[in-house]
């Protein structure tokens, strides 16, 4: 009697170790996960509470709170949250390893988790930990995928991955061969993308869709923009959760990089600021940059310092300094443009191109020229008519060579950016004759800008020969992402 006892206590306890080392991923939980993304994180936390009671044993549970803490981490930068949110990471991590080694989740919630705090810690110049964190997820992912093909989510982090180590700049290629990993930008692009088709037409990864869909948009926006994708992703966002504060920003930042100022401020006023979103700061900033492209500096001027006011980490800082600074010269306000420029140097980090770039002005004690200015921040904001007029306006032999290279390029790029691409070449050519011995970035986008010109026409020679012309100018303005983008066409182009 008391032998069958003890092995019914055993299957008892092997039962509930198996009930307990699961994942669930109900229709709670991906309303959660949805709510998450979107920055919703009260009402996730909400619904986590209810799973807690419903599936206390529910290891899913630990990956949404993480989830939450990284994305707070990483929407503020705020560096004392990551040090507070830090000790949990090894506790969850500890948790999901109870998963037992035939669960396609384990391997899979544990590489993202490790791939998540190693782009927390490469934002906050913990680049060794970043280095290794992005190896332990790679690893994991790659096992995972090796023992579970069929699993669909191995494909998205292992798209970001592959991404990622496509971007890596050529000093640090040592790394990637020492530890054995391989990658680039198209395999993960074409991952993420089929990763997306699979969620559209599988009810049960349904919630991985909106992800999918910021990563495919991040990548699109930052690396090698295109107008034509830029279109899709925005149509798709449009058809998605409205709703979606992440998706929103992502949008915006589309709509921007692509010239429709006047679309992305109807995107700012449709957001509704009745939900409880987690605080977005950086969309301030955007505001700000989008009033300040159509010149009204009034407005921007309060947006940059809300943005500035409330925004806890490094990075823009001196970019908006910069840019409340532009918006005095706009008024004529000289002063106010010497007086605020000063901020740049005594506030944030250089991390970042665009903060670089601010630092390097306030240095020079130039004052820019207000009329190409102008014309600068009416051509991103899509207002070419405008700033054409300006530029044909200026007289050549009234300024100094470094303004003739740059009013030629923004030429140049009025010109490309309406397709005619005529014109496009001439001032491009024009920029790159006068401008190749300045340390200024026209130059070298100018030549980036001509090979894709020369790619979509299907001239690989010449694309291949302006995108090594690029790379062989030595400039430090926006110097890594104009060489990254015009690495990535060189493959493209000679089919590498």
């Amino acid at each position: 009697m008391t032998r069958i006892l003890i092995v019914l206590l055993t299957l008892n306890l092997l039962v509930t170790s198996s009930f307990a080392q699961r994942v669930i991923i109900n229709e709670n939980c991906r309303e959660a996960y949805s709510e998450i993304l979107s920055l919703k994180f009260d009402a996730a936390l909400k619904r986590i509470q209810v799973e807690k009671v419903s599936n206390p044993d529910n290891l899913f549970i630990p990956y949404l709170e993480n989830y939450i803490d990284f994305l707070k981490v990483t929407v503020s930068e705020d560096e004392s949250l990551f040090d507070s949110v830090e000790k949990k990471i090894s506790i969850r991590t500890n948790e999901l390893k109870q998963l037992n080694d035939t669960s396609k989740f384990k391997n899979y919630l544990l590489g993202n988790i490790s791939l998540q705090w190693a782009i927390v810690n490469i934002k906050f110049g913990n680049y060794v930990t970043g280095a290794i964190k992005i190896n332990r997820s790679y690893r994991l992912l790659k096992e995972n995928n090796n023992t579970f093909p069929n699993f669909i989510p191995n494909k998205i982090t292992l798209g970001i991955l592959h991404i990622m180590i496509g971007i890596v700049p050529d000093s640090y290629n040592w790394l990637l061969d020492l530890v054995s990993m391989k990658g680039n930008i198209s395999q993960g692009q074409n991952e993420l993308k089929d990763a997306y088709e699979f969620c559209q037409n599988n009810p049960e990864y349904s919630y991985l869709k909106d992800e999918i869909l910021y990563y495919l948009g991040t990548v699109n926006l930052n690396l090698n923009p295109d107008p034509e994708v830029a279109k899709f992703l925005i149509s798709k966002i449009r058809n998605s959760n409205n709703q979606n504060l992440t998706l929103t920003y992502l949008a915006i930042n589309t709509m921007m990089k692509n010239g429709d100022n006047d679309k992305a401020l109807e995107l700012f006023a449709a957001i509704d600021t009745t939900i409880n979103y987690y605080p977005f700061y950086y969309l301030d900033f955007l505001h700000g940059e989008c009033y300040l492209r159509t010149l009204n500096s009034n407005i921007a001027k309060k947006e940059f310092h809300h943005f500035l006011s409330n925004f806890k980490g490094q990075n823009y800082i001196k970019d908006a300094w910069q840019k409340i600074a532009w918006a005095d010269l706009i008024e004529n306000d000289t002063l106010g443009y010497k007086k605020n420029i000063q901020q740049v140097l005594r506030h944030g980090g250089t991390f970042i191109d665009a903060d670089k770039h601010a630092e390097k002005l306030a240095k020079s004690e130039d004052i820019p020229n207000i009329e190409l200015l102008k014309a600068r921040l009416l051509f991103d904001g899509g207002y070419y008519k405008e700033a054409e007029e300006i530029l044909f306006s200026i007289i050549d032999s009234e300024i100094p060579l470094a303004e003739r290279v740059e009013k030629n390029y923004r030429l140049g790029r009025i010109g490309h950016t309406t397709n005619n691409y005529k014109k496009a070449k001439k001032y491009y050519k024009i920029t790159i004759e006068t401008g190749s011995d300045l340390t200024l970035y026209f130059a070298a986008n100018a030549a980036l800008k001509l090979g894709n010109i020369y790619e979509l026409e299907k001239n690989n020679a010449l694309a291949s020969h302006y995108y090594n012309l690029c790379l062989d100018l030595d400039f430090d303005e926006y110097r890594n992402s104009i060489r990254v983008r015009a690495k990535q066409g060189l493959k493209r182009v000679s089919g590498n």
